[in-house]
């Protein structure tokens, strides 16, 4: 049972949206907030953005684990939840309980991928990519997902506890491929919930939405 939270946002872009929506958020028990900005790589880095990613979810987990909270509520400095976000996802009771959001592409891609069934170690595409599992997860409104980005996720304390953010090889994914990839290859539910649509904030100032 989740009671305690704490509520951590990288700070790359800080929109003024995104922190009056965290001051919004709804719950009975217990919050912190950590608003973080460590970006040690400067725009000489090769892969700088990437870098400062990396290490602001690897100094946020090492921070979380020093304490007691039951669980860590991300919201990533561009994105706007809504104040039933939190109460919505730890309802899901999963490891990792996603909101959703879009991608900032010229596709409408959401971070809701689809989970195959049995013990899968690949992730599935986004819904967005097939519209009628979309209008089918939207309908369920719950439903079990393989999670891409982490902009609006709820992590239980065990998964936090096992697993580590880190980037593999020399590709060009940010680190929370590598997280949700490696907590579905160890068997951890992954769950989202259609209902919680996030806005991303974009650079030029327009808010998307996934639907």
């Amino acid at each position: 049972m989740i009671r305690t939270v704490q509520i951590f946002t990288p700070i790359y872009r800080l929109e003024p949206e995104t922190i009056e929506a965290i001051f919004r958020l709804e719950w009975d028990g217990p919050l912190s907030w950590i608003f973080q900005r460590d970006n040690p790589a400067d725009g000489s880095t090769p892969g700088g953005g990437r870098v400062n990613i990396l290490h602001q979810y690897q100094k946020a987990r090492e921070r979380f684990l020093l304490g007691n909270d039951d669980a860590m509520l991300v919201v990533e400095s561009d994105i706007i939840p809504p104040a039933d976000a939190l109460v919505k996802l730890a309802n899901l009771d999963a490891d990792c309980a996603y909101g959703v959001y879009r991608f900032r592409s010229p596709q409408v891609i959401i971070n809701i991928f689809e989970r195959y069934e049995g013990k899968p170690r690949n992730m599935g595409e986004s819904l967005s990519v097939h519209p009628k599992k979309l209008a089918n997860a939207r309908r369920r409104v719950r439903v079990p997902c393989s999670g891409a980005g982490l902009g609006c996720t709820l992590i239980k304390r065990h998964v936090l506890q096992r697993i580590q953010f880190r980037f593999e090889g020399e590709l060009g994914a940010h680190c929370d491929t590598f997280f949700n990839r490696d907590v579905l290859q160890a068997g951890y539910s992954q769950m989202a919930d259609m209902s919680v649509a996030c806005g991303h904030k974009t650079e030029e100032g327009e808010i998307l939405w996934p639907f």
